[in-house]
């Protein structure tokens, strides 16, 4: 079925993120969400919606150069144009605008949305390779804090069901170590433990060297341990540590991939629509990863419900997640008090539903847009 747009609105939001336990990394502190959230409308008068998560430090995007983008050099390539199929109008996006890869995800998500609704199914049933999961487990970033706080919300997150924890690690004058034994002597074996360095570590040895004393409290995979830009880094510490290595900030595009996989610098892909600058190519990704044997998660910029509807989907829809061993980065729900959506994803035990209805299942809350 074709999809033509005659109504494109991108509007700044900014959404209120908890500051007690805001996610704390090497590379900074969360503490506003200002996001870009977008409607499309088609001809038959249906909307279709999506989120770009726009964080500078990430991929060089903020809402206002995002807002821009959509409204200035995106919509006049998509206003008035048919297309078969959302990943048409990716392609063009490609061909004509290198990076900004949030802005463009949002427009992908936002195409996909209506062209599933337009269709009367949801993605899930157009893209699923398997029955898709109803509930997939969630795990939670834990900031880079001092012992004691790192156990209170270690403690916080346990108690609403989370059964995996994501602790930030690498910031300067943070023993992780400690941490880490803090939480394993409060809570027991049972929590999954896995790291996340956002690329803390200069070079290889700094990243072992990191590494190996934390592999006494069961580490089920490092993430980015190493600098986006390094590649074949990423694959020396993947030689030389005995724990499945997650790439992330090393793996934007299907390129990327590509090195990674030629250079065997991962054994988990993080996937994400915005990272991956559309759900198209974190479809195709995800796809391309299983092919070449490796396992993939779905990864964050802590999105919010809008943003994570089509994340949820990927999750649930493709055997390439394999959600039971590796959890998902499914966090909206811990660190938003208000859903920007309606109706609200449901976050029980510590799992996300898989919304039902056509599209992605949720529809921007306008209310919710205008008070924010």
């Amino acid at each position: 079925m074709s999809l033509r747009v005659r109504q494109i609105e991108a509007r700044i939001v900014n959404h209120p993120v908890r500051l007690d336990g805001a996610i704390v990394s090497s590379l900074g502190r969360h503490e506003a969400s200002r996001y870009v959230a977008l409607t499309l409308t088609g001809d038959d008068g249906l909307q279709g919606f999506g989120e770009a998560t726009t964080t500078p430090i990430w991929s060089g995007e903020s809402a206002e150069t995002a807002q821009w983008m959509l409204e200035n050099f995106i919509a006049p390539r998509i206003l008035g144009a048919r297309f078969e199929h959302p990943s048409e109008a990716l392609a063009i996006l490609d061909r004509d605008l290198y990076g900004n890869p949030f802005a463009k995800a949002a427009m992908d998500m936002a195409l996909w949305d209506l062209w599933a609704r337009s269709q009367e199914v949801s993605v899930s049933a157009l893209i699923a390779d398997r029955e898709p999961v109803e509930w997939i487990p969630t795990r939670v970033s834990i900031g880079a804090y001092p012992p004691e706080e790192t156990v209170r919300l270690a403690v916080e997150f346990w108690n609403a069901g989370v059964r995996t924890l994501k602790f930030k690690t690498g910031k300067p004058g943070i023993d992780d170590v400690v941490r880490l034994r803090a939480v394993r002597e409060r809570l027991g074996p049972e929590p999954v433990f896995t790291i996340d360095a956002n690329g803390a570590y200069a070079t290889a040895d700094e990243a072992v060297r990191a590494i190996e004393p934390l592999l006494a409290y069961d580490l089920a995979l490092v993430e980015q341990p190493t600098p986006r830009d390094r590649i074949g880094m990423l694959a020396e510490v993947r030689r030389r540590v005995s724990v499945p290595i997650m790439a992330d900030e090393a793996v934007f595009t299907p390129g990327q991939l590509e090195e990674a996989l030629d250079q065997d610098a991962l054994d988990i892909l993080s996937v994400y629509p915005g990272k991956n600058g559309g759900f198209t190519h974190s479809l195709a990704m995800a796809r391309r990863a299983q092919e070449a044997g490796k396992l993939c998660a779905i990864g964050s910029n802590l999105e919010t419900d809008l943003g994570l509807a089509p994340m949820v989907c990927l999750a649930a829809s493709l055997s390439a997640f394999p959600v039971d061993r590796f959890a998902c980065d499914l966090m909206a729900a811990l660190f938003y008090e208000v859903s920007s959506v309606s109706p609200p994803i449901t976050f029980r035990d510590g799992r996300v539903a898989l919304p039902k209805g056509p599209g992605f299942g949720v529809e921007l809350d306008a209310e919710y847009a205008a008070r924010h």
